[in-house]
């Protein structure tokens, strides 16, 4: 055994699958063999993996236990003479294991090896090739320096910038998605550091194989392609804690004095700005959202107020009563929030339009409300819809200040139907066509382009093709073509159209917008309605119209029996309780019901939508198709429909 090939998997068998696919694609005479370890994946993908990959060895752990104890676990059952540490979420070219093997067996003086990595846009990732961050370097980085002079062996020299990313290198630190070390000394530095959680244990890995001697190389005669991120939110608060914690080991562990001193203060003043920003962006899209929303709401309001009370209400003296300030304007945003809420801003739809058109239809609908008040209510019409353009004016400039400051995309993108060019095989087609079906995409546009027999592909014509039709998805089928095919079509079109590829063997659509961005994609037996985002407005929804109903009675239950529903309002107002606190649902699927069709549970509804079925259909069929669909399309408008429809049995 010449190789063997660690990778530790956690939540992403997507991924996984499409590198597995990949190894095993690979041209090379050297016996290898590949071994997963995954880390108590919610769904490692482990009966499917092994069905399409047999020869796969694979440990299960009952727990996370990190990605440096997992990868030691896999290099102790390493049987191979050299060892390869691989990241799921990476595609390795046919050539690549045959040109690493061979370049370690000519380089008896390298203890680890990298390869040119490229992200998924086809664009080279400068962590491929590191230097040694001590504190001057890790100043350089902090302050942003090294961003700037991008080329300086001296400012640049984290990720090495000098150095000709196309070119073989001496190097001090390789980046852990890819390294390949002999076994021998893997075993005799000890493997990755256990006390590094995640982060960090690549360059603890790499400063010590230097130390026994050896080198560290970066190659460039092959190429993989690194997703990135896709184990974790690179963003977040955690990733800057778990991150900076690992450099404080690092220089606690490997240098002393006044270098472990300045390294942990660079540490220290890093984590601070970098949680500041990352705090900053993370509460644009928290629960702390609505809070700054109601806060900026009331500023503007009052000094409307302000102004109108000087120079239009009262010009000669006066105010207007705190009935108003307290209880009118208070009513004014609390009815905004909730339109804004129930629009989805608060989750994931947060666009400027949905923005506007949310606070829009709120202040039409107060304004209708506002005519049937008391007159000693009705203060100001203009300082109404004053408010509500301020105040869309506000919710939307202040989200874009703070992307603008932290670099984060705080509005939502608006959902495109894919224009579609699909390079693949008619087999490869009948997948991807379920696949899409299943998940409710339907693409504007498609085209498919059949692979030659050797795979190749000409660019300059499927440029030529993306531009004509506006393609914004390339598919391409993995099998179809090579990964080096694949990675050549990122690297030029990369920039101008989503880059995907569709891996048969799940099958799934694997792709990333960006390197810093989670990967997406998008397989068979996904539920909208297990969406967290979709739960909260549903409960949401319930909440509000059960506490609607019980505020309105009694003229509510008179509407209701007009409309020949007094039996479903009853019943409805019955279980407001369990609503309210949680324990039922207003519209939905039994538990039964889900059990039976391998749903996601929902609490129990009160009007259940098998109820509307008629009875000279199959019953049992329809029951099964109509609540797998629901599940599929939930949409809180057909909760209403529904909830309309089912109200009336």
């Amino acid at each position: 055994m010449v190789l063997s090939i660690v990778i530790v998997n956690y939540n992403v068998k997507e991924f996984l699958t499409q590198c597995l696919e990949s190894i095993y694609r690979s041209k090379t005479d050297y016996a290898f063999e590949v071994i997963v370890v995954d880390n108590d994946s919610a769904d490692s993908g482990e009966s499917r993996i092994l069905k399409a990959f047999p020869e796969v060895r694979w440990i299960a752990n009952t727990e996370n236990v990190g990605f440096g104890r997992a990868n030691n676990q896999g290099f102790e059952a390493a049987k191979g003479t050299y060892t390869l540490i691989l990241n799921p979420d990476t595609v390795v070219q046919e050539d690549t294991l045959e040109v690493c093997i061979d370049y370690l067996k000519s380089h008896p003086e390298v203890g680890g090896l990298g390869i040119k990595g490229i992200d998924g846009t086809g664009q080279f990732l400068p962590e491929s090739k590191r230097g040694l961050p001590t504190p001057m370097t890790a100043l350089w980085k902090i302050t942003g320096l090294s961003r700037i002079f991008t080329k300086s062996s001296f400012f640049a020299r984290y990720h090495m910038g000098h150095l000709d990313p196309d070119g073989n290198h001496k190097v001090d630190i390789l980046v852990g998605c890819f390294m390949m070390v002999p076994t021998a000394l893997l075993r005799e530095v000890g493997g990755f550091d256990p006390r590094y959680f995640m982060y960090g244990e690549d360059i603890d890995l790499s400063y010590e194989l230097l130390k026994t001697g050896h080198e560290n190389h970066y190659i460039s005669d092959s190429q993989i392609i690194h997703y990135k991120g896709e184990s974790t939110k690179r963003g977040s608060l955690n990733y800057v804690k778990m991150f900076y914690q690992a450099m404080i080991i690092f220089a606690r562990k490997q240098f002393s004095g006044s270098s472990a001193l300045a390294y942990t203060l660079l540490i220290y003043v890093g984590i601070y700005l970098r949680a500041g920003l990352a705090l900053l962006a993370r509460l644009a899209k928290s629960a702390a959202t609505p809070i700054i929303d109601i806060l900026l709401l009331a500023f503007t309001l009052d000094q409307l107020k302000t102004y109108w009370e000087h120079n239009h209400r009262f010009i000669n003296g006066g105010s207007y009563p705190d009935t108003y300030t307290y209880y009118v304007q208070g009513s004014y945003i609390l009815f905004w929030l909730l339109a804004l809420a129930l629009s989805g801003v608060y989750t994931k739809n947060t666009r400027p339009a949905v923005i506007a058109r949310s606070m829009t239809i709120a202040t039409l609908v107060i304004g209708f409300f506002y005519g049937l008040l008391p007159e000693g209510l009705r203060f100001s019409r203009a300082l109404l819809l004053l408010g509500g353009l301020a105040g869309i004016t506000m919710l939307i400039l202040w989200r874009s200040i703070i992307g603008l400051l932290t670099g984060k995309h705080l509005f939502t993108l608006p959902v495109q139907r894919p224009r579609m060019l699909y390079l693949g095989s008619d087999a490869g087609r009948v997948s991807l066509q379920k696949l899409l079906t299943e998940n409710g995409i339907v693409p504007a546009f498609f085209l498919q382009d059949m692979a030659s027999d050797n795979g190749a592909v000409d660019l300059e014509k499927l440029e030529a093709k993306i531009q004509l039709y506006n393609i914004n998805e390339c598919v391409v089928e993995s099998t179809a073509r090579p990964a080096s095919v694949l990675m050549q079509i990122m690297s030029v079109l990369g920039t101008q159209t989503n880059v995907k590829s569709l891996v048969t063997s799940g099958p799934y659509i694997v792709g990333s917008n960006s390197s810093l961005n989670q990967g997406e994609t998008y397989g068979l037996g996904q539920f909208k309605v297990a969406d967290a985002n979709y739960r909260r407005q549903k409960r949401l929804l319930d909440i509000t119209l059960t506490l609607l109903l019980i505020l309105t009675l009694p003229l509510s239950l008179t509407l209701a029996a007009i409309a020949g529903r007094a039996k479903g309002y009853i019943n409805w107002l019955t279980y407001s309780g369990k609503i309210i606190a949680g324990k039922a649902t207003l519209v939905g699927y039994s538990t039964e019901a889900a059990a039976k069709n391998h749903l996601p549970i929902l609490p129990p509804p009160i009007f259940d939508i098998a109820t509307g079925i008629p009875k000279v259909l199959n019953v049992s069929q329809s029951v099964s198709a109509l609540v797998t669909n629901y599940a599929k399309e939930a949409e809180l408008k057909s909760d209403l429909r529904q909830l309309w429809e089912l109200s009336k049995f």
